[in-house]
């Protein structure tokens, strides 16, 4: 089963006044490259979808495949839709959609969803999605039916074309799949320290004892998608 990732980083993050994919998660690691690597060992090829400062999230982040969404100020539909045409091209049989502000979601995680829906089958129409503490999460997981259809799917809505998807709830012991961290103010809270960036590839280097998702207090903050991704 090919299962491929796309982490939704198009978005101009007017909030947080960096670009979310260029913000510092840990390890020196961005929430881009942090999500790359959570997905990467979960056994996922990935794509980053980029609009906003394109230019300046690709140089940060050299060795990931990225895909330009050209309608990014349209909607987050669109920019979706840009991944999904990049993934299929690839042949995917499972397609993973997740914010790029949601960074402190767990490999275990994601494996566990994978599992799932080949156990359902990946042929037909077929969704899943997180839920922790009876609200729903991200990454949502899309059969290549469903993601088709998720691609020829009509407005600008994301989450009313997903919805009409009818996506299967999966509980999950994984905070992260609801922790978005969409402003300077819910940031702090989490790292106790104000926004700032990752460094740049060449000087990053991994805290000893840093981990994806340890160290950081996971207390739910949001549980939607930021449309500015």
């Amino acid at each position: 089963m090919k299962a491929v990732a796309i982490i939704l980083a198009a978005g101009k993050a007017r909030r947080m006044s960096h670009p979310k994919a260029l913000i510092e998660h840990e390890g020196g690691k961005s929430f881009l490259q942090s999500l790359a690597s959570t997905f990467g060992k979960a056994g996922c090829g990935v794509l980053g979808v980029v609009g906003s400062e394109e230019a300046a999230v690709r140089e940060q982040h050299p060795s990931l495949e990225l895909v330009t969404s050209r309608d990014w100020e349209k909607s987050l539909l669109a920019s979706v839709k840009a991944g999904l045409e990049a993934a299929m091209a690839e042949d995917a049989d499972v397609v993973l959609l997740h914010p790029v502000d949601m960074p402190a979601l767990r490999v275990t995680t994601v494996k566990s969803m994978l599992k799932d829906m080949e156990r359902g089958g990946t042929e037909g129409v077929m969704a899943l999605r997180p839920e922790y503490d009876n609200a729903t999460g991200w990454p949502v997981v899309l059969s290549r039916g469903a993601a088709r259809k998720l691609f020829e799917a009509e407005g600008e809505d994301l989450e009313a074309a997903l919805k009409a998807l009818n996506p299967r709830r999966l509980n999950v012991k994984d905070p992260g799949v609801i922790v978005n961290i969409n402003t300077p103010e819910i940031y702090g809270r989490v790292f106790s320290t104000e926004v700032k960036l990752a460094p740049p590839p060449k000087r990053r280097m991994k805290r000893a004892g840093a981990s994806n998702g340890a160290g950081a207090d996971t207390t739910p903050t949001s549980y939607a998608a930021s449309s500015e991704e």
